[in-house]
């Protein structure tokens, strides 16, 4: 399926970027209308969204029949908390370019966090986590199989992520790596407690 030039051109300016090319920021609308536009990267991301959030019901009815609560209002659930971490993630990004003296460059590193999440959100929610859930509580070696794709897929995008910066931000490797933890690690803690309040994760039994 073709992909529209809308996201389509976003896209090569982060492969270039990831090869080291800084003329890949050319790719980025980072005026006031191209800031707000990134964000329709969310519809984009909206079916992946929905498939994730069935398949995270679907998961959890598995172990705990949650009788009191309808679907469509778990899955709402799980949507507030995909919307709450690009938003959450989008705020973390902005303080650590002020912190760390980037203010010039939050502007396409929100225009870049946003288109890149759409192939992310994909790989995430459509193919990594169905696979993950074939694999839940199956043997040993699948087990070990499950466990190492997630690792490849974590590092592979840790990889391209630090690629990016090192061409976006430059600089010392203490910067990239504080952006990095300062942008990750708080919404990611954030998000975890959320879900918890909400009653969305419950241990394997």
């Amino acid at each position: 399926m073709q992909l529209p030039s809308e996201l389509l051109h976003p896209l090569a300016g982060l492969r270039l970027l990831a090869r080291g090319d800084a003329r890949g920021l050319s790719s980025f609308d980072i005026s006031d209308d191209g800031v707000i536009r990134s964000f329709r990267a969310a519809l984009f991301c909206l079916p992946a969204f929905l498939v994730y959030a069935i398949l995270r019901r679907i998961e959890f009815l598995q172990i705990l029949p949650d009788l009191g609560r309808p679907h469509l209002v778990f899955i709402f659930q799980v949507l507030v908390i995909e919307a709450s971490t690009w938003c959450f993630t989008i705020i973390f990004l902005t303080l650590a370019g002020f912190v760390l003296g980037l203010r010039p460059l939050i502007r396409p590193l929100i225009v870049m966090l946003n288109w890149a999440s759409v192939p992310f959100v994909y790989a995430v929610g459509v193919v990594l986590y169905p696979v993950l859930m074939l694999l839940d509580d199956r043997s040993t070696l699948q087990w070990m199989a499950a466990t190492l794709l997630l690792l490849a897929v974590f590092i592979g995008a840790l990889v391209l992520t630090w690629r990016i910066l090192h061409t976006v931000i430059g600089g010392p490797k203490w910067r990239r790596t504080t952006f990095l933890l300062l942008t990750v690690v708080p919404p990611l803690w954030m998000i975890r407690t959320l879900e918890h309040a909400m009653g969305l994760t419950v241990a394997h039994g």
